[in-house]
C-alpha cells in the first residue's frame, strides 16, 4: 500500500468536530521523532491502543527500523479510524481492553482494511474474549487466535520456527509478559509459529491477521515496571517484510531502446514495472540493448552498468539506453582510407575494427557526432593496390560512459585513385 495519508487520522477528527478527541490526538497521533531515516517506499505503521499516551515503548521499538517510514499512534477509546483511514498504512497493531469508542464500528474498519490489503496485528487484550473486535472482524473469522481468558501469568517465548518469516531475529526466551496475556487457541486455518514455555500459543498467523497473546501496549506499565519485554518490534516489522515484501521499481526512461529483466521472477519491462519482492532477497537487474541502441549505464538505487540488490527495502533504478548510428562516410581517394560520422547519444568510448582495418579508438565526451578513421590493412590494401576498390566489414563498439558496450556493423566501399 505504502501510500501517504490524504489526511492524518488528527485532521479528520478536526472535521468531525471532536474536540475531546482532538486534545488526546495531539498528545498521541505523532510520527516518532526519533526514527531512524526511512527509505523510499518504507513501512507505515499505525499503533491502536485503548489508552491515553499509547504504546510509545513498541513505537519506539518499530521507528528504530530503517525499512520504517512512520509509526503513528491511535485512542481508540476516543474514535474509530474508518478502513479510509487505516489505508495510509501498511500494517496496524490493535492493542484493546474492551474500550473501544465502537468495538463493532472498529471491527468492521479491521476487516474492510485486510480486505483492501492491510495487514493486523493483534494482541492481549485484543485477544482476550471479553476485549476482542465485534463486527466483521468477528464473524467473518479474520483472526489467528480464538479470543480466550485472561491467564496474567509472567511467561517468557519458548519453541518457535525458526524458519518463519516473521520470527527472523527472535532468539528463544527473548520475549516476555510480565503477568499480562491472554490464553488462546489458534483459530481455524491459523498457524501457530511460537509458543510460551508451558506450551500455549505465543504469536499466530491467519492470511494477513496475527495474533499474540501477551500484552504489548502501554496501559499497565508501572515506572520500573514493564508489562512486557523483549523486541516484539522485531515482530511487528517482520509482519510487515512478510505480508507487505518491498518493492523493486524499474524506470526505463527510453523504451525503445531495450528492456530490462530480473534474476528472479518479476520484472520484465519497456518503460516502467515493479514487482514485491521476498524481503532481504538477492536480485539482479540484466539490461538488453535493442539494435542501434546501448545501455548508459544505471541511476538511482545502482548506478554503473551493473545492478546487484538486498531487498531489504523498497527500491527505484532507472535504466538508460541511448541510441547511437552510422553516419556518412567520407572516403580519401589518395590515401584509399575514410572517414566515418558515428552519432552518439551520451559521452563514450568508440571502437573501430575488423579483419580487413586497423583498430582506432575515440573517446567521444559529449553527445553528438564524432569522426574515426577507417584505414585498410592486409587484403584490403592489396585489393587496393590492385584493382583501386576494396570492400571492408567495419565492426562498431560503442560504450556509454558507465554503461555496457554494443555493436553495430557495416560494409564499406574504399576506392584508391593512383
Amino acid at each position: 500500500m505504502n501510500q501517504s495519508p490524504q489526511h492524518s487520522l488528527l485532521r479528520s477528527v478536526l472535521v468531525r468536530g471532536a474536540l475531546v478527541a482532538l486534545a488526546a490526538l495531539v498528545a498521541v497521533s505523532m510520527v516518532f521523532a526519533g526514527q531512524a531515516e526511512a527509505s523510499a517506499g518504507a513501512y507505515r505503521v499505525l499503533l491502536a491502543e485503548v489508552e491515553e499516551g499509547g504504546a510509545k515503548r513498541l513505537q519506539a521499538q518499530v521507528a528504530a527500523f530503517p525499512d520504517v517510514a512512520a509509526v503513528d499512534l491511535a485512542d481508540t477509546s476516543l474514535f474509530t479510524p474508518t478502513a479510509g483511514e487505516l489505508k495510509a498504512y501498511d500494517l496496524v497493531v490493535s492493542i484493546g481492553d474492551s474500550s473501544y469508542a465502537n468495538e463493532e464500528a472498529w471491527g468492521n474498519s479491521l476487516a474492510d482494511y485486510v480486505d483492501a490489503g492491510g495487514i493486523v496485528v493483534q494482541s492481549a487484550y485484543d485477544t482476550w474474549i471479553d476485549g476482542e473486535p465485534t463486527g466483521r472482524w468477528a464473524s467473518g473469522g479474520y483472526p489467528a487466535l480464538i479470543p480466550g481468558e485472561t491467564a496474567n501469568e509472567a511467561t517468557t517465548l519458548g519453541s518457535f520456527d525458526a524458519t518463519s518469516p516473521l520470527m527472523q531475529g527472535i532468539a528463544q526466551g527473548s520475549l516476555a509478559s510480565a503477568g499480562y496475556k491472554t490464553e488462546n487457541e489458534p483459530a481455524p486455518g491459523a498457524s501457530v509459529v511460537a509458543r510460551w514455555i508451558d506450551g500455549t500459543p505465543a504469536i499466530a498467523i491467519k492470511g494477513r491477521a496475527i495474533g499474540i497473546s501477551a500484552f504489548i501496549g502501554g496501559r499497565y506499565d508501572a515506572p520500573g515496571e514493564p508489562s512486557w519485554t523483549g523486541n516484539y518490534g522485531q515482530v511487528v516489522v517482520n509482519a510487515a517484510r512478510m505480508l507487505a515484501p518491498p518493492s523493486l521499481t524499474v524506470l526505463n526512461s527510453n523504451p525503445a531502446g531495450g528492456i530490462v529483466t530480473s534474476t528472479v521472477s518479476g520484472i520484465s519491462c519497456g518503460s516502467v514495472c515493479s514487482a514485491n519482492l521476498t524481503y532481504g532477497s538477492p536480485v539482479g537487474l540484466v539490461p538488453t540493448a535493442n539494435k542501434g541502441f546501448a545501455f548508459a549505464g544505471f541511476s538511482g538505487a545502482c548506478t554503473g552498468s551493473a545492478c546487484a540488490l538486498t531487498m531489504d527495502g523498497a527500491k527505484s533504478v532507472a535504466a538508460n539506453f541511448t541510441a547511437y548510428k552510422f553516419g556518412k562516410v567520407k572516403l580519401n581517394r589518395k590515401k584509399g582510407t575514410a572517414k566515418l560520422t558515428i552519432s552518439v547519444g551520451a559521452p563514450g568510448a568508440l571502437v573501430v575494427s575488423g579483419k580487413k582495418i586497423k583498430k582506432r579508438s575515440k573517446v567521444v565526451k559529449a553527445a553528438g557526432k564524432a569522426t574515426i578513421a577507417i584505414v585498410p590493412k592486409g587484403k584490403a590494401l592489396k585489393a587496393l593496390a590492385k584493382t583501386g576498390k576494396a570492400k571492408v566489414k567495419v565492426k562498431l563498439a560503442y560504450t556509454p560512459t558507465g554503461g555496457s558496450t554494443s555493436i553495430l556493423t557495416k560494409r564499406i566501399g574504399l576506392k584508391l585513385v593512383s
